[in-house]
């Protein structure tokens, strides 16, 4: 594909050509409507042609002949004709009147846009005015951000109307900005306040939210490229676990009113005589990398949880101590099928929203919840499975004293990270300051943020860090276990703690056989257009009629690839690189390079399914 590229720009290259001519004719014709949609059509063209330029390597050897140069005319007129609404005279200067939105947006949309991926905030609006001047000018990506005031009714029409979402905090718009699934370069607010001030400080904040969510966004997608083909091979060979295992949505607790979730941190050691005495008067959750602490104390988890797929070499070999068998161990489907032979009472699956195609399959639901970690899964399960009062133990997200994990804690399962990591500096358990790294930093912005949101919803939740060390977690209460205990009476209290399964979800073997036979045909016909669009790819003479080919295949592969979730969870690190959420500052994949790698991945997923 390393010529087609250039046909591609050079075609671009004629097309702003024409458009310039178009505004040309459109400005002596005072037509200002026809005027505004060219320079939109212009912005469009210049970010593709930025875009293609950037991603092709013959660029470099002839910027000359590939290069735009505008008529000093044109660029004139363009900038003062964006530029009106700072001498035009409107009858109303208001966010509610569809002309000045318009010229505004003439205003702030730089010279080159991308209206099918670049992000447009707009804060506070009035009401859906600006939103209909974004619509009608094709802008793709809008988030409403909208804190201060009550949302407009007309406003949430159109957003529910149109699927925009609406951040009610800016720790809620700093999330949607991580969940974004678009490769926007650039990234504009529009604020409707009228106040200069309250203005300048929104957009301060707007922007900081943004940066924080970008981060997060591309260290979230550093996760999934890394294990996502893992995780695609991993859900395809348990499947038969899936089978005779029970499903999280069939799990009910009744008998207790609390629940404690037991994380990791080094103050662990701290509470876990207090918490054997009351073990049989409250829930506890726990990580399976806290299950060595909590056994040795005499401990016995009502639930224990393993998210993180981990190798073959940690699988294969985890060594649970027999005497004190698991009551319930719940695993996301994503793991090694190791640890599906761990010896438990009771093994729960659960699997998340992105795997939809199983899920329509098998008739189940995805997990409830999508979290950054083990803990804040396990205190989102609580408040799913109805417990008002829910307790950190060991939640420390920072270092302390020279250790990340409790002693014991690495037992099971190995550290994924080093103490040089933490580096950055948050409020502390007990006022001080404490030391934590990036991801960490955000589970504890998480954790707020649900407690936020879940105070707003339930006046009467009771969220309490009794971690004793690590750090502070705004929206928390912070209290002592033994504070806690008191406060909660359990040492007065008698429970009848019950743990129960109903008859839902059930899969049958032929289900299950049915979706794996599919799943292979599916990649095999995959493998097969790979291997077409490379042999087209690799021909040396490039023209329109091959690039139509090349075009159809892609389409080809697109409605099949559509049709299942595991390719392109398994194909995360390349599908990354083309929206820009990758770490990697390597160029885009020719067609060639990027169909061999779909290719590879297409058969291992057939070779798991066979297994």
């Amino acid at each position: 594909m390393s010529h087609l590229p250039n046909f591609k720009i050079e075609q671009l290259i004629h097309q702003l050509a024409d458009i310039d001519q178009e505004i040309e004719k459109h400005a002596v014709n005072l037509d200002d409507r026809q005027v505004r949609m060219s320079i939109d059509t212009r912005r469009q063209l210049l970010a593709s042609l930025t875009r293609e330029s950037l991603s092709n390597k013959v660029t470099a050897t002839r910027p000359n002949e590939l290069a735009y140069a505008p008529h000093p005319d044109i660029t004139e007129f363009i900038d003062a004709w964006c530029d009106r609404i700072k001498a035009k005279k409107i009858e109303t200067v208001s966010y509610q009147n569809l002309e000045f939105c318009h010229l505004l947006l003439d205003h702030i949309l730089p010279k080159s846009w991308n209206f099918d991926e670049d992000l447009i905030i707009v804060h506070q609006p009035q009401s859906k005015v600006v939103l209909d001047a974004l619509h009608t000018r094709h802008q793709n990506h809008i988030i409403i951000c909208n804190i201060a005031r009550p949302i407009p009714d007309d406003v949430r029409a159109f957003s529910a109307q149109h699927k925009i979402p609406i951040s009610t905090s800016i720790e809620n718009l700093e999330r949607t900005v991580s969940l974004l699934q678009t490769r926007a370069k650039q990234v504009i607010s529009i604020t409707c306040e009228i106040d200069p001030a309250n203005a300048k400080e929104a957009k301060l904040d707007i922007t900081k939210a943004v940066n924080a969510g970008k981060r997060t966004r591309i260290e979230n997608t550093s996760t999934a490229s890394k294990f996502g083909k893992s995780w695609a091979i991993n859900i395809l060979k348990n499947m038969p676990n899936f089978q005779e295992a029970k499903n999280l949505h069939q799990l009910k607790i009744s008998g207790v009113e609390d629940a404690v979730v037991v994380a990791s941190g080094p103050s662990l050691g701290k509470n876990v005589a207090r918490l054997r005495d009351i073990q049989d008067k409250v829930f506890i959750v726990s990580a399976l990398r806290s299950l060595p602490v909590l056994n040795a104390a005499g401990i016995d988890p009502d639930l224990v949880i393993q998210l993180d797929a981990e190798d073959d070499e940690v699988a294969q070999k985890l060594s649970p101590d027999p005497s004190r068998p698991i009551k319930n161990l719940l695993l996301e489907g994503t793991v090694n099928t190791g640890f599906f032979n761990i010896p438990a009472k009771n093994t729960i699956w659960s699997l998340a929203q992105h795997f939809f195609d199983i899920h329509q399959r098998f008739d189940t639901k995805p997990t409830p919840f999508n979290v950054p970690s083990v803990s804040i899964y396990g205190l989102c399960l609580c408040q799913f499975l109805d417990f008002k009062n829910i307790c950190f133990v060991g939640q420390d997200l920072a270092a302390s004293a020279g250790k990340q994990y409790a002693d014991g804690a690495t037992a099971l399962l190995p550290a994924h990270a080093n103490l040089s990591m933490f580096q950055i500096e948050v409020p502390g358990f007990y006022g001080d300051t404490v030391m934590t790294r990036n991801s960490y930093e955000y589970q504890i912005k998480r954790c707020s943020e649900i407690a936020r949101e879940w105070r707003s919803q339930q006046i009467d939740i009771n969220l309490v860090n009794a971690t004793e060390g690590g750090a502070f977690i705004p929206g928390f209460d912070h209290m002592s276990l033994d504070a806690f205990i008191e406060q909660r009476q359990f040492l007065t209290r008698k429970r009848n703690k019950s743990v129960e399964f109903s008859d839902d979800f059930s899969i049958t073997p032929d289900v299950i056989k049915s979706y794996l036979s599919d799943l292979y045909g599916t990649m095999d016909r995959i493998s097969k257009i790979a291997e077409m669009i490379i042999k087209l790819d690799v021909k040396p003479e490039k023209n329109r009629s091959l690039d139509k080919k090349i075009k159809k295949m892609i389409q080809k592969f697109q409605d099949l690839n559509n049709s299942t979730s595991l390719l392109q969870i398994a194909m995360q690190e390349g599908i990354s690189r083309v929206i820009g959420t990758s770490r990697t500052t390597e160029p885009v994949d020719t067609y060639s390079q990027f169909f061999a790698k779909i290719k590879d991945t297409a058969s291992a997923l057939k070779s798991a399914s066979k297994q």
